[in-house]
């Protein structure tokens, strides 16, 4: 039976507050240090994207541009501390496809005008859906929210941490795919893709200073939440190595459990890393694997990363690349691959990123898809600048 909407989400706000009395009854069971010492900082970024491509198979070339704002800090009281990024944007033409493309994924704390809606606009990143992208697009997003309350269990001599609100989640150790990540938080609208952030509940202990223990509740844009603990251990300086169990329940209703091994091991100039997870719900059980690995050569970093499953219906082969040169240590260029089998895409692009021009950091991208699942093969493609600058304070 399909849950109401408003009863799954009362059901999620349930599962991230059950935390939130922590910051106050931690104190007493804990030994925390005075709120006394006080510390600042706050740092005002906006950046400037001109860019010029096809938004969709057929469509001329066409221009647009994009103006967002950030808003950062911090503040911190003694032992708890307080954090904030807030960003607002307006996009036109290309860059209102390009941002209403990315919020057809799962997303949290954002708003946007005209208003969007990932149900009728078809899924996911690139999909385009049923819905005609908006010429101007405004958008006002809370990246990160949070409290950290930070001490010693007394008594033990071990360290803890408690986090509540919305701030990055980054399980797994894969660059681009992460299997054993129960909360989804990777984005890929990015040439680079990034671990994001979500609502969630976090305590943490440390029983050494080489190992994390970590339970965690949390709840995505689109009515889905998750809960899990993980074990975290560092190898000295040859690795580290974590195992991890968790549950997810999707907007739909059905249940998710899921049990990850990863794995890393640093030699000299290479790295290797793995992540194994097994995943069980109503229809299906199947195995995850992921195996990645990196080498520097002297200002030249490669990295190559692939995804397959067992026991899938149809195939989940994901492969991924990215090559970065470091010029100078103001300049980069950086080339990221992409290959999903199930959709048979393949996509790339360059970034070329120049420190201190003109008081800001020069981005210059180039970015391409081709859709051999059509007949014949389609193709996008988009070329952009993009100056940024920033200022702080503390």
């Amino acid at each position: 039976m399909r849950i109401p909407t408003a009863r799954r989400r009362a059901f999620g706000l349930t599962a991230l507050l059950w935390a939130a009395p922590l910051l106050w009854v931690v104190p007493m069971l804990c030994a925390v240090p005075p709120l006394a010492a006080q510390a600042a900082s706050g740092v005002f970024t906006s950046a400037t994207t001109v860019s010029c491509g096809v938004a969709a198979p057929g469509v001329p070339a066409r221009l647009g541009a994009d103006e967002q704002l950030d808003l950062g800090g911090s503040a911190r009281f003694g032992s708890l501390r307080f954090s904030a990024l807030i960003s607002t944007s307006v996009s036109a033409g290309l860059g209102a496809a390009a941002r209403w493309a990315s919020y057809n994924e799962s997303q949290t704390l954002r708003w946007s005008w005209p208003g969007w809606s990932a149900a009728s606009s078809g899924g996911g990143s690139g999909s385009g859906g049923s819905v005609a992208a908006p010429d101007l697009l405004a958008a006002l997003e809370v990246k990160e929210l949070a409290a950290a309350l930070s001490g010693e269990i007394a008594g033990l001599g071990v360290g803890f941490k408690a986090e509540l609100g919305k701030f990055p989640l980054k399980w797994g150790v894969g660059k681009a795919f992460r299997p054993s990540d129960i909360f989804r938080t990777m984005d890929y609208s990015a040439l680079i893709p990034q671990a994001g952030g979500t609502p969630a509940a976090r305590v943490s202990a440390y029983p050494s200073a080489l190992s994390r223990v970590e339970a965690v509740a949390a709840i995505d844009g689109q009515g889905a939440i998750a809960a899990g603990a993980r074990y975290l251990s560092s190898l000295g300086d040859f690795g580290a190595f974590a195992a991890s169990a968790g549950w997810r329940r999707a907007s739909s209703g059905s249940d998710e459990f899921s049990a990850s091994l990863e794995g890393q091991l640093d030699v000299g100039s290479f790295s290797s890393y793995a992540e194994i997870s097994a995943r069980h719900s109503a229809s299906t059980t199947c195995l995850y694997t992921m195996l990645g690995s990196g080498v520097a050569l002297g200002s030249l970093t490669l990295y190559a990363e692939g995804q397959g499953a067992v026991g899938l219906s149809t195939s989940d082969l994901r492969l991924f690349s990215l090559a970065t040169w470091a010029l100078s240590d103001l300049t980069s260029i950086s080339i990221p691959l992409f290959w999903f089998n199930d959709a048979r895409t393949l996509s790339g692009g360059m970034l070329a990123q120049l420190e201190g021009l003109l008081g800001g950091r020069l981005s210059l991208t180039a970015t391409g898809a081709l859709f051999c699942a059509s007949s014949p093969p389609t193709a996008v493609w988009s070329l952009g600048a993009s100056w940024a600058r920033s200022l702080s304070t503390y």
